[in-house]
Formats: C-alpha cells, sequence, structure tokens
C-alpha cells in the first residue's frame, strides 16, 4: 500500500456500505487482538452480494484511522482467511466521489415510542419507565 493511496474509511463505505456491527471504535483506547492482528476497532459486514473477494462475511481491522487489515469467509462453517482483493478495489476508486449504495431500511414508524426520559420539571432528570400512554411507571410495576 503506497503513502500517497492509503485505504481509508471513505473507500471501505463506499464499496461495502456501512457495516453491520462495530467492535470498539475510533478512540477506543483498548487494544485487542484477533488472528494475530492488533486493532482498536472493527468492522463486521454479513451477507454481503457486493464483496470484491465474493465473500458473503468480512472483518476489516482498523487502528485509530489507519487500516491493519481484513479477513473474510463464505459461511459461518469457513474459517475466516486473509483477503488483498479489497485492497486493490480501494486503490482503484476515489472515495470522494463515490455514491455510497444505502442499503440499509430505515426503522418503520409505528407511533408506539415514548419517551421513557421525559423530565417532569427543570430538576428531574427523567429515566422513568412509562408505559405506552405515556403514564411513569413505579419501579414495583415496572
Amino acid at each position: 500500500m503506497s503513502a500517497q493511496q492509503p485505504v481509508t474509511r471513505n473507500s471501505i463505505v463506499a464499496l461495502l456500505g456501512t457495516p453491520h456491527a462495530v467492535e470498539g471504535s475510533l478512540n477506543d483506547p483498548v487494544e485487542r487482538e484477533e488472528f494475530g492482528i492488533r486493532y482498536n476497532e472493527k468492522w463486521l459486514y454479513e451477507g454481503l452480494s457486493n464483496d470484491p473477494a465474493g465473500a458473503s462475511s468480512r472483518s476489516v481491522y482498523w487502528h485509530r484511522y489507519d487500516f491493519i487489515a481484513t479477513m473474510v469467509r463464505n459461511n459461518a462453517d469457513e474459517q475466516w482467511r486473509p483477503d488483498s482483493q479489497l485492497l486493490e478495489a480501494a486503490k482503484a476508486i476515489d472515495a470522494r466521489t463515490m455514491v455510497v449504495d444505502d442499503h440499509h431500511l430505515p426503522h418503520p414508524v409505528t407511533g408506539r415510542y415514548h419517551s421513557v426520559s421525559t423530565p417532569q420539571d427543570w430538576r428531574d432528570l427523567g429515566g422513568y419507565v412509562q408505559d405506552e400512554s405515556a403514564r411513569r411507571l413505579s419501579k414495583a410495576e415496572s
């Protein structure tokens, strides 16, 4: 990977979309290790249909902003294996001009949501359990 064109978070999102799950975070000081890879954030993708390696599952490992490694597998029974095809695909795109394929559907609006933390007045911090009519429940009721 050349210093002129590093793999960026934007290029991965442009290729794969947003991850299905994230472990750790960009600013997480805790370093983890998996398969000999030291990282502080891992992006997990499941059910991929457009992966450059043709895999259905992928893990992308980061240390802060730096891409560290990626592993793929085709199903839950298969072992994870290293992959370099994502790197080649990321090098070939300009992530700043890519349109992200946002295939995640929004949560349907049901009208049943009621805040459980509505303060009663300026001194109240909220945090109460409420029923669907927004009536505050006592701890014995909840």
